[in-house]
């Protein structure tokens, strides 16, 4: 059974149709997709006006700001100083070494030192693009990797030549500080060598000249040989001194005969002597000889041999005075028994003189003795000096010629870095495309945002959430209100499923009341005027005691009206000229019973009076938002319709949709004016 199909048979009907409960509805389940296409309408265009003005202004910016790299590479190469490292030669260690060494390398290319050096000269070279770099922004823009003996060094730069000259900065400093450190290195063992020669070569001085003090005009084999003659002769001269002396002891008287045939020997061993040393020395002149034609004057062996004839010189030099001695002794002469003793006493004085040059000649073959081993101890100290300024001088020549080779290897610049033609990388059109994407995204992220935190319902289809407190019945389109629309509502409300069985009154109230603020007037005016046209008696009741926006629009401001009513004075209301069917109560004295002063028994106590002649009584509420009497109102009323326009605030709705559904009998229903183009309910 409707909300008024009783009342529209008037009092005369006394029976209803049974009752037969509306069903309960469930809240309606909310898509997130469907809330995302609902904040979006209506916003395409705007979309699209943002996307064309946004869109080509980012894309402009992202290829402005879009990147060009080129990309440079240079080699190095290690060429080991042995040429089988590489090879197996059976000696690991060696390749070992080698490995070693080319990794040291390969972290020494990215050392401060190298990339100090090669930023100061990029920034002397290049101050624009490289005004503020650093060493660490140097070796962080350039990838050094390893590959067996090759070191490739690669970066990227916006400027093709810059590049190309960063590499080259780095491989020209790394060869540079290696030159320095090798020569550094060389130069330092050159000093140190050729220090120690200087050394080596003042003790060698001081050598010679100690042996040429020591020895004089004899070497050492001449010392030696000069020091046996000398103690030879001399012993042989004192025993034959002795063994003349013994003869002249001899008591037989026979020392002149003796002495005869001593002075035959004598004379015969003398001449033998001689013969000797003149053939020895023939013989040392002709290896003399040999050796002139055979080595320089200065040679050892030639300074030796004339030594040697020195000494056999000198040796028959000695033997001369040695006859000598004998003639003047009276040794080679007859000598008689008369003088006897006298020749006994000479030759002990011989004998004494002998022996005092023999002590003489020890001594003085001691001292060659000493002389001797003196010199052979210095010659043996010159041969080591003169070995060890041999091998000082080898060192320093190795360092002179070759001292690139004291490191397993050396380094080259295998490929230069060239500049590049072409970029490696290039974002301009990326970031272009990025720009235009971006611009499209932020129009419709900016009007999907605007939509989604919007604070207004835009649409009817918002209200679907809350439809199973309060339906939305009719949606009536934006510009002059329509006659239909009114009669569209009017039969929604009529033919509203009932929640609990009608009241034995007549007539049924109807609330309009706004869930945001302001008051539906032309709302509840042209439905009181719709259910007029169906002959339904009607009564329009202006309430909303904060407004009062239908009186003014009607004029009525001075007539008695609802806030007369509540106050329980008489108040009549006035007929409306366009129908015979309506009758207007307006809003009262101004002065009258204020809205917080208004209390639930005087509302149900002015509706009974109107009830009592009328089939429908309309209420003109004001908003649930601004006014306290507007629940009062609901509660007392029947069915309750709520305006909403696009405008209104969703948490308002939101906040007052649940009294719609609580404070009516029958419940209450929502009507969506003012709807925009493209609404779904249209």
């Amino acid at each position: 059974m409707t909300a008024f199909s009783a009342a529209q048979t008037g009092p005369a009907v006394a029976e209803f149709d049974p009752f037969t409960a509306a069903p309960a509805t469930a809240a309606p389940e909310n898509s997130p997709v469907a809330a995302l296409m609902r904040a979006m309408r209506g916003r395409w265009k705007r979309v699209a006006v943002g996307a064309a003005a946004l869109g080509p202004v980012l894309g402009a910016l992202g290829y402005l700001s879009g990147t060009q790299l080129f990309e440079a590479q240079a080699i190095v190469r290690v060429f080991p100083q042995e040429a089988t490292v590489l090879y197996r030669t059976g000696d690991d260690s060696v390749l070992k070494t080698f490995d070693s060494y080319v990794k040291a390398e390969t972290s020494y290319i990215a050392s401060p030192p190298v990339l100090d050096r090669a930023t100061h000269s990029l920034t002397t070279r290049f101050p624009l693009d490289a005004g503020k770099m650093t060493a660490s922004d140097l070796g962080g823009s350039i990838e050094v990797k390893r590959n067996d003996s090759l070191i490739t060094l690669t970066t990227k730069s916006r400027s093709a030549t810059f590049a190309a000259e960063k590499l080259q900065a780095v491989a020209t400093a790394y060869l540079a500080l290696h030159a320095e450190t090798e020569a550094a290195s060389s130069a330092l063992r050159l000093a140190e060598l050729q220090a120690r020669e200087a050394q080596l070569t003042a003790r060698q001085a001081e050598n010679q000249a100690a042996m040429l003090a020591v020895g004089g005009e004899y070497g050492a084999d001449s010392l030696g040989k000069a020091h046996a003659d000398k103690v030879a002769k001399i012993a042989a001269r004192r025993d034959e001194v002795e063994g003349t002396l013994a003869a002249m002891k001899t008591e037989s008287g026979e020392s002149s005969a003796d002495m005869a045939n001593a002075d035959i020997l004598r004379s015969t061993l003398l001449d033998r002597a001689l013969a000797d040393l003149n053939f020895e020395r023939a013989k040392r002149e002709a290896e003399l000889s040999t050796l002139r034609s055979r080595y320089h004057e200065s040679s050892a062996l030639v300074r030796d041999k004339r030594q040697e004839l020195e000494v056999i010189d000198r040796a028959m030099t000695d033997r001369r005075e040695q006859i000598k001695v004998l003639g003047q002794t009276g040794a080679l002469t007859d000598t008689s028994a008369a003088n006897a003793e006298q020749s006994l006493a000479e030759i002990q004085a011989v004998l004494a003189k002998v022996t005092a040059q023999l002590d003489a000649a020890r001594a003085e073959a001691r001292d060659l003795n000493n002389r001797k081993i003196q010199l052979i101890t210095l010659t043996t100290e010159a041969e080591g000096v003169a070995g060890l300024l041999e091998d000082t001088r080898q060192g320093i020549e190795i360092i002179l010629v070759e001292a690139g080779k004291a490191l397993p290897g050396y380094s080259v610049l295998m490929s230069p870095p060239m500049v590049p033609t072409k970029p490696a990388s290039d974002t301009t059109k990326l970031r272009a495309v990025a720009g235009l994407g971006a611009g499209v995204m932020l129009a419709l992220l900016g009007n999907l945002l605007m939509g989604l935190l919007g604070g207004g319902v835009q649409y009817s289809d918002a209200l679907r959430r809350h439809s199973h407190l309060a339906p939305v019945k009719t949606v009536a389109p934006a510009g002059p209100r329509r006659k239909s629309d009114a009669d569209r509502l009017r039969n929604a409300l009529q033919l509203h499923p009932l929640r609990v069985p009608p009241t034995g009154d007549p007539a049924r109230i109807i609330t309009l009341t706004r869930l945001d603020t302001g008051a539906p007037d032309e709302l509840a005016l042209a439905l009181a005027l719709s259910f007029a046209e169906a002959r339904s008696r009607t009564l329009l009741i202006d309430a909303d005691t904060r407004d009062s926006s239908l009186t003014t629009r009607l004029g009525q401001q001075a007539a008695p009206g609802w806030r007369d009513a509540l106050a329980g004075k008489s108040s009549p209301p006035i007929r409306y000229f366009a129908s015979g069917y309506l009758d207007i109560l307006p809003a009262g004295d101004p002065d009258g019973m204020a809205d917080a002063d208004i209390g639930i028994g005087t509302v149900r106590a002015a509706l009974a009076m109107a009830k009592t002649r009328y089939e429908v009584v309309i209420v003109l509420c004001g908003a649930l938002s601004d006014s306290i009497a507007a629940e009062l109102l609901l509660s007392a009323s029947d069915l309750t319709v709520a305006e909403v326009r696009p405008q209104d605030r969703k948490t308002a709705v939101a906040q007052h949709i649940a009294k719609l559904d609580s404070l009516p009998r029958q419940g209450g229903v929502l009507t969506f004016t003012r709807a925009r183009p493209g609404d779904p309910g249209l």
